[in-house]
């Protein structure tokens, strides 16, 4: 609830052309089949909306790309370079296990190299017959922090010591090749997302602070 009230604070203060709602509308029109008018009353009346709730349904994640855009787009390449590492692929190889002790063997026959990293994927419960344990092409922000130092410290091909993370999980690594992050259009649309959302967050917490539930 807070969400949307933040939201619909925040988006009333922008403005498509009505240019550009004609093309939305049109376009559902379109999508839906509405061609007619006969049609598109029908469809208003059995959803219970009018054309003018409809317009500003349609033109809300627009509006939001417009905010977005206006807020941080000129930005949007010092927010990259400023955490540029953040947004690398990570190719690299996982096993964990509640079980420190069997991790800790893991370790020592991958390391001794006494078996391969899929004969040992293929062993635990429940993987698939062509486990290899390969994750491949991860963003470094999903991995965890000190997951990715220990990589990032030990470099390609070195099997990294049983790490123990988030309380009961065990893992051991080993990173194969790090795609150094590129900034396009797929990335600036992803920071302008990150920031929106860091920004509502933010907004929602700072809200729900002054509300006063009754006792």
């Amino acid at each position: 609830l807070v969400r949307h009230l933040v939201l619909d604070r925040t988006l009333s203060q922008v403005k498509l052309s009505p240019e550009r709602q004609d093309e939305l509308v049109h376009d559902f029109r379109q999508l839906q089949k509405l061609e007619s008018e006969e049609a598109f009353a029908d469809f208003l009346q059995k959803n219970h909306i009018t054309e003018l709730l409809l317009r500003q349904t349609l033109s809300r994640p627009h509006r939001v790309v417009q905010f977005r855009e206006e807020r941080w787009g000129t930005r949007a390449n010092s927010l990259y370079l400023k955490h540029k590492d953040r947004y690398d692929r990570i190719h690299y190889r996982r096993l964990q296990s509640g079980n420190a002790d069997v991790m800790q063997e893991v370790f020592f026959r991958l390391k001794d190299k006494e078996d391969n990293w899929e004969t040992m994927a293929r062993q635990f419960p429940g993987a698939p017959a062509n486990a290899d344990a390969r994750q491949k092409g991860i963003p470094a922000a999903q991995i965890e922090a000190p997951l990715l130092a220990e990589l990032r410290k030990a470099g390609p091909g070195v099997v990294i010591r049983p790490l123990r993370l988030n309380g009961n999980t065990v893992v051991v690594a080993e990173l194969e090749s790090i795609e150094a992050s590129r900034f396009d259009d797929e990335l600036r649309t992803l920071i302008l997302r990150e920031e929106f959302d860091n920004w509502l967050q933010k907004e929602c917490s700072r809200m729900l602070s002054k509300l006063q539930l009754p006792a």
